[in-house]
């Protein structure tokens, strides 16, 4: 029985008899890009208000899942980069595809000769389908989300061995002899075809999500958790400190350091979150005062329009990419004293208004159902919502229709405070000058994703519907969230 859900029994009988089909919660979404500040988690919502524990068991559930599918390494792959160092860290630009019809073959080529042969171009928002052969990139993701969540699931269940787990995956990927990565990107989304093939600039994106690293090591250390030793902490240190070196001294990180779009937004999650990492706090605000006074200012206009993502291939998925990487840098910056949420782009442009803006569209309308599912904005709604308020109720209102489960999505519960008025999935009304209010963020200040797959409820049973979720708001009588 999940410790979630002991003093529930009675309540979970009545809305399980009811309950007939699997919530969309069920389905894991890796999030472009999160962080977490530990005082959010250790707060333990989920013990103050049962409005948060559906989300919260959806974590230990999602924790279960990628729990299976690791330990990650660079050194797993089938492939080298062409230093034959197992340890470079290797991928391949997702975009560019062999054109052969020049090369003059007289029999078929194998793949590994279009690899070196053919010549590549770039086919913008396009995968190509052997992109994943070489999956570092990929298992980076599963190890950044399998990390996040079994952190938090140890504090949710009071199980150590998620702790133990995710610092498992973390010694993998970084410190073990056997299988740790160079703190270098060299070879990252390289560009394949004759001649020498090296990476560019464009592969530190690949990155983007060691945040998630970033809020299981400060959950670790202010727990604290024995497993994540003054070694491993000190070997951790000194990885970001070399890579930050990388970073600021190779071109492909000063090149990605200065690009005007969601590369260079989400170069800042990176950077930021290793001088974190690094105990670094006044070069972490001075990398993100850099970007709120240079890239930041040309991002957003005057209407909320994100004009350097629209012009690329696919408006809805950039739209929510860059939002994703914007909405991190607001919550790294106030956890650790630089608050960006008001500040404005040259055309007045804010984050909230990019949000505002990307809310009106639907990848429908710009046919991209399948390669930018419309779910990639609700994090970032939520998000919105628990930092600057909803008191007409317009972001809960938002979620409720696209998502009416959306309570128990991992984003809620530490995305607060955001809810629904008492009745609406009841009513279906949302009256004006709803009391779920709220200002500044509710991250305590203190101190190219794409991944789907079943995972399976843990220790509930059936699956909650729209008809169990009234039950579980009527019955529980669960008071507006509070922020934490």
């Amino acid at each position: 029985m999940s410790l979630v859900r002991k003093s529930l029994i009675p309540l979970l009988a009545a809305v399980a008899s009811v309950s007939a089909a699997s919530a969309s919660w069920n389905t894991f979404i890796s999030y472009d890009n999160e962080f977490v500040a530990p005082e959010i988690i250790l707060s333990k919502p989920w013990t103050k208000n049962n409005n948060t524990l559906d989300a919260a068991e959806s974590i230990v559930s999602w924790a279960d899942t990628l729990g299976k599918q690791g330990p990650w390494s660079v050194t797993f792959k089938p492939f080298t980069a062409p230093t034959k160092d197992k340890h470079d860290y290797l991928s391949w630009a997702p975009y560019w595809w062999p054109d052969c019809s020049g090369v003059g073959n007289k029999t078929e080529l194998t793949q590994e000769e279009i690899w070196v042969t053919c010549p590549y171009k770039d086919r913008d928002g396009k995968f190509v389908p052997d992109v994943r052969l070489v999956n570092d990139t990929g298992s980076f993701a599963g190890l950044c989300d399998a990390v996040f969540y079994n952190a938090i699931a140890w504090q949710i269940t009071d199980n150590e061995d998620y702790a133990a787990k995710a610092v498992e995956f973390i010694r993998t990927w970084y410190l073990d002899d056997d299988t740790y990565m160079n703190p270098n990107l060299n070879y990252s989304q390289v560009i394949r075809g004759p001649g020498v093939q090296v990476g560019n600039h464009y592969g530190v994106l690949d990155m983007k999500t060691t945040s998630k690293i970033l809020t299981a090591i400060l959950l670790f250390r202010k727990a604290p958790y024995a497993g994540w030793t003054a070694e491993l902490d000190g070997k951790m240190v000194n990885w970001s400190q070399r890579f930050i070196k990388w970073l600021e001294t190779h071109p492909f990180g000063k090149d990605e350091g200065s690009t005007p779009n969601n590369h260079g937004t989400y170069f800042y999650n990176t950077m930021v979150s290793h001088q974190i990492i690094a105990g670094n706090t006044a070069e972490a605000k001075r990398y993100l005062d850099r970007y709120f006074t240079t890239q930041y200012l040309a991002q957003i206009d005057a209407n909320g329009e994100q004009p350097l993502e629209v012009i690329r291939s696919r408006t809805y998925h950039y739209r929510a990419y860059n939002l994703g990487a914007m909405i991190t840098n607001g919550k790294l910056g106030q956890y650790i004293g630089y608050d960006a949420w008001n500040l404005t782009t040259t055309k007045g442009g804010t984050i909230q208004k990019a949000l505002d803006w990307a809310m009106q569209f639907d990848p429908a309308t710009t046919g991209e159902v399948k390669s930018a599912p419309a779910q990639e904005l609700y994090q970032h709604v939520a998000a919105v919502g628990s930092v600057y308020g909803d008191p007409d109720g317009k972001y809960a209102a938002y979620l409720a229709r696209v998502s009416p489960d959306y309570p128990q999505s991992p984003f809620y519960f530490w995305n607060q405070p955001l809810a629904l008025p008492k009745n609406y999935l009841v009513t279906g009304s949302l009256p004006n000058g709803s009391n779920n209010t709220g200002s500044g963020g509710s991250q305590t200040a203190g101190g190219e994703g794409d991944g789907t797959g079943a995972a399976p409820r843990a220790a509930f049973g059936p699956a909650l519907t729209l008809v169990g979720a009234v039950l579980m708001f009527q019955l529980a009588r669960i008071a507006l969230p509070q922020r934490v």
